[in-house]
């Protein structure tokens, strides 16, 4: 069947790591006047979501979280559950997606926001 889900997520989130934080930069905080330390201060973020969606991906895949939610929106719809086809995670990456998501906008948020100093501090 090939690779389990969490590992393909793994997989990808890890190359995605500085290509997001890029992006980020970019459209949201303004690029960094030192790059690298900003990227190494944002890190642990990724990691720390790679972590969080590898293990939620792992935990929705075993109690079949896909095949409830589609249960779920039929019966919620009225809708006759569709023929048997080919499983895919849609639903689970979804809860995935947005959970990492919020997790990553509120510690960039945090680790990105500038330093508040005194007036004192800035006279000198």
């Amino acid at each position: 069947m090939g690779y389990p889900a969490s590992k393909i997520y793994a997989v990808f989130y890890t190359v995605y790591i500085p290509v997001g934080h890029a992006l980020g930069s970019l459209l949201v905080f303004g690029w960094p006047e030192k790059y690298l330390p900003s990227l190494m201060a944002n890190a642990p973020i990724g990691l720390t979501a790679m972590a969080i969606g590898t293990a939620l991906t792992g935990f929705l895949s075993k109690i079949e979280f896909n095949a409830k939610a589609d249960e779920w929106i039929s019966s919620l719809v009225g809708a006759e559950k569709p023929v048997e086809e080919e499983e895919g995670e849609f639903y689970s990456s979804l809860v995935v997606m947005v959970a990492t998501g919020v997790w990553c906008f509120v510690l960039s948020l945090y680790v990105n926001s500038e330093k508040k100093t005194d007036a004192k501090e800035k006279e000198l």
